[in-house]
């Protein structure tokens, strides 16, 4: 019998891998962006592009992650829907993010809020920002960070599609 050098993909060095949030060998099936799509934010709200680079001191790009997450629920005052934020697993792609939020004191929603950002990256940091309603994009990340304490991005549930052996 041999065995498939290629069959297991992890990696503990690939800075994509993020333990807890990183689905080893994931399949397309219900749950998942290729077969569900986010669905968009209410269009009164206020969607700002916040962009980031990622580089070496010699220039290198830096690959990895960052995720992103709002730190509560927030509604709109218009149509009165509920958005409850999940967390997004945003790729540095070539050293560089580009990211569309939903501006956080957007004067159509009920209350303004921050997002927790985590860099999954050599010397990454966790801080909050806030993506503000007037502003001209595209918006720096670095420059959204805001003085308060870090909250923490909390790993996504995972649901079984079929209940366990012996019912419910």
């Amino acid at each position: 019998m041999t065995i498939d050098p290629n069959y297991h993909t992890y990696d503990p060095n690939d800075p994509y891998n993020i333990p807890g949030w990183t689905a080893v060998n994931q399949i397309p099936g219900p749950g998942t962006p290729a077969v569900s799509p986010p669905a968009p934010f209410p269009v009164d709200i206020t969607v700002q592009t916040v962009v980031a680079t990622y580089l070496t001191e010699s220039g290198q790009p830096l690959p990895g992650t960052v995720l992103v997450q709002a730190d509560r629920r927030y509604r709109d005052k218009a149509t009165g829907d509920l958005v409850v934020p999940n967390a997004r697993r945003l790729k540095v792609v070539n050293g560089a993010l580009s990211v569309d939020l939903p501006a956080s004191d957007d004067p159509n929603l009920d209350h303004p809020y921050f997002y927790s950002v985590r860099e999954v990256i050599p010397g990454g940091r966790k801080f909050m920002i806030s993506v503000p309603y007037n502003a001209t994009g595209p918006l720096k990340l670095h420059d959204l960070v805001v003085d308060m304490a870090y909250q923490e991005i909390q790993p996504p549930r995972i649901y079984a599609l079929t209940p366990p052996a012996g019912g419910f």
